[in-house]
């Protein structure tokens, strides 16, 4: 109940912080369970049945797990963009073979899938991580028993003992693997089976030794109940997402988890209320069913209605209700029914139990998919789309001065003109087909990638007899500006430009670099390669994009006497891949311009007098402080940050007027 109620909070409103150690409250509670099972069978036939524990583990995982698999996917279908739709179909079929970590891990580590939408199955990690312990475990036990011994009691002593002692090794080991890689890798020790083994372990040893913790006093129990509780209760305030997890952190709701289990092996007398009444019971009846559903639940309801308290409060009885559902309906029936058990014992119950299973199995999975779609058919809305307003044309009075920024005004027509949007109107391309896609045109994401040779030649563009050359450094924000200043220079101005950026890699010290959870492959030396470059081609102009606390020192090794420029990204608030779907309109995807915009690369081009200049790019996203999601006909960004390789090259025009203003060009 605690755990699961702890997880709900903290995904749905975001309190308390360290919610998500309810999961490892989960890993604790497993471990003791499912070891308990094996220990008493091997008492009970003198071995460990494969088939029939994994038979067992399967009738009751698998059932509520594959529903919630199907009705997310149903539900992704119906209210996803594509892109997102399709992610969510691989999630699953991740998810359904228990391998989710893993997934995730590698998603999260990898720099053009971190910044995605959140997966409505990334919940599924942990069950993924339980469900890989006892593929393994259950064979290391029979090992052991089979080493030690069979059904005599002193053997049964000696087989325990022998687990235990392989245990506290799988513990230790796990646990020390786990300080480094938090320490190293904190994203893979998060999702990773090694990094949380001990976890299970620690309930596994508990089980193992519950002979011995029966014989504790009731005073002892109590005590042990309480403070156990307590630092359950208090490793959700003071753990948080800053704090290094699982290890050593996790250890204390471990821990926590493990001393109220022991004071209630044998008498659950001892236990504090909160764990005993009716409500907590019944919640921690259906936990497992309410973790499975909650957060698909948080995730549609605020693609299809926003955030907010009434929203939270619809996801959160939502969860509820499809919980207690799923639980009487489909997790519970097929749990106790005959399903999947040896053929010698179904018979004279087979037709009875296994078809009144299958019966209510098929009528619950009946109900829940007819909800979905009555319930998404009525949310939805037609498609209408609206004409892409063309941008006003003034033709300037007698006598009047004409603009000097014709470009920047027709975009800014067209950007005011995409803010009065109430439907979306048909884009070339479609944001389908941008989200999650390159973030820049193929020749230059080949000069953005550390894994292939960096060739100067080929990452350079523009007039093929220039005299005059800008370098391009900084992460992604400066590739993906590559292809817009393309389009500014032309192949004729007697300009060129050169990238020296790199995709995930900011133009940092290698002491930032390194603090860093995702460096990709050759972004520890790609930072002072630039350095050296510039250097040696004495450009007229760098410009500098995805600037960091740590760019200023960077920049104090570059001896040539070039021009610095400062420029900033596209704002970053709304992330089209989220808030792009089915239901939205585009005023759902309408970024604010937050007051610090662009503060860091103000503060550097201040920092260096004539030779510093600040390129203000707001105007190229946005009208005021709103910025659309398209102009022109173009989607604009493809995620949050990161623009379309068509809407670079649209603004191209534009950015040339603005270097030219500073007289840079």
């Amino acid at each position: 109940m605690i755990a699961v109620v702890a997880v709900v909070l903290d995904h749905l409103v975001g309190w308390p912080s360290g919610g998500f150690v309810g999961v490892d409250v989960f890993f604790v509670i497993s471990g003791f369970l499912i070891t308990g099972l094996l220990l008493r069978e091997h008492d009970r036939t003198g071995t460990i049945s494969f088939t029939g524990f994994y038979r067992n583990r399967i009738r009751r995982i698998a059932p509520a797990a594959t529903l919630v698999l199907a009705v997310t996917v149903l539900g992704a279908w119906l209210l996803f963009n594509q892109a997102r739709f399709q992610s969510t179909l691989g999630d699953s079929i991740w998810g359904f073979f228990f391998a989710a970590n893993w997934h995730f891990a590698a998603a999260g580590t990898d720099y053009f899938q971190a910044s995605g939408p959140v997966s409505p199955l990334q919940h599924y990690w942990s069950l993924a991580v339980e469900e890989q312990f006892y593929f393994v475990w259950p064979w290391l036990m029979l090992l052991i028993f089979v080493l030690v011994g069979r059904r005599a009691e002193a053997d049964k002593v000696r087989a325990r003992r022998a687990a235990a002692a392989v245990l506290i090794v799988v513990c230790a080991a796990s646990f020390a693997w786990a300080m480094w890689e938090t320490a190293n890798n904190p994203t893979w020790a998060y999702f990773s089976t090694f990094s949380r083994a001990w976890e299970l372990g620690v309930g596994a040893l508990i089980a193992v030794f519950s002979p011995s913790f029966r014989t504790i006093s009731y005073t002892v129990r109590k005590i042990m109940s309480y403070a156990g509780l307590a630092g359950i209760l208090v490793s959700l305030f003071v753990v948080s997402g800053e704090s290094a997890f699982p290890a050593p952190w996790a250890a204390l709701p471990v821990l926590a988890t493990a001393a109220v289990i022991i004071a209630g092996t044998g008498d659950h007398s001892a236990a504090p209320g909160l764990l005993t009444n009716r409500i907590s019971g019944y919640l921690g009846d259906i936990s497992y069913s309410l973790y499975l559903w909650h957060f698909p639940a948080i995730i549609f309801v605020s693609t299809a209605m926003g955030n907010g308290q009434l929203q939270s409060l619809i996801a959160a009885a939502l969860a509820l209700v499809t919980a207690i559902y799923s639980y009487h309906l489909v997790e519970n029936p097929i749990r106790k029914s005959n399903w999947l058990k040896p053929e010698a014992k179904l018979r004279g119950a087979r037709r009875q139990g296994l078809s009144e299973g299958y019966k209510i199995t098929a009528l619950s999975l009946l109900a829940l998919v007819a909800a979905g779609l009555v319930g998404t058919l009525l949310l939805s809305k037609p498609p209408t789309y609206d004409a892409v307003a063309a941008p006003a044309i003034v033709t300037p009075s007698a006598g009047a001065k004409a603009s000097t920024t014709p470009k920047l005004d027709a975009l800014q027509a067209e950007l005011a003109a995409a803010l009065k949007a109430k439907q979306w109107p048909e884009l070339n391309p479609s944001i389908d087909s941008v989200i999650g896609s390159q973030q820049a045109p193929s020749d230059v994401m080949r000069c953005g990638d550390g894994k292939v040779s960096f060739d100067e030649g080929a990452c350079t563009w523009g007039d093929p007899n220039a005299t005059k050359t800008i370098v391009t450094v900084g992460d992604s924000i400066s590739m993906t500006y590559v292809a817009a200043l393309r389009s500014a220079i032309g192949n004729t101005s007697g300009w060129s430009v050169t990238s020296y950026g790199m995709f995930g890699c900011p133009f940092t010290t290698r002491a930032e670099i390194g603090t860093r959870n995702v460096i990709p492959e050759g972004c520890t030396d790609r930072p002072d390669a630039a350095v050296q470059a510039i250097n040696r081609i004495k450009p007229q102009m760098v410009i500098f994009s995805g600037s960091t606390t740590g760019t200023d020192e960077q920049i104090k090794k570059i001896t040539a006497p070039s021009t610095f420029v400062f420029l900033p990204g596209p704002p970053a608030d709304k992330n089209i891949a989220e808030c792009y779907n089915k239901l939205s309109s585009p005023e759902d995807c309408i970024t604010t311009m937050k007051s610090d915009f662009g503060s860091t690369d103000r503060r550097l081009a201040s920092q260096y007098g004539s030779r510093g200049f600040y390129l203000d790019s707001s105007p190229w996203f946005c009208s005021g402080n709103s910025c659309p999601s398209f102009a022109g006909g173009i989607p604009m960004k493809l995620d949050k940050v990161h623009m379309t390789e068509a809407y670079a090259q649209h603004i191209g025009p534009a950015i040339r007027e603005s270097l030219e203003a500073k007289k840079l060009l």
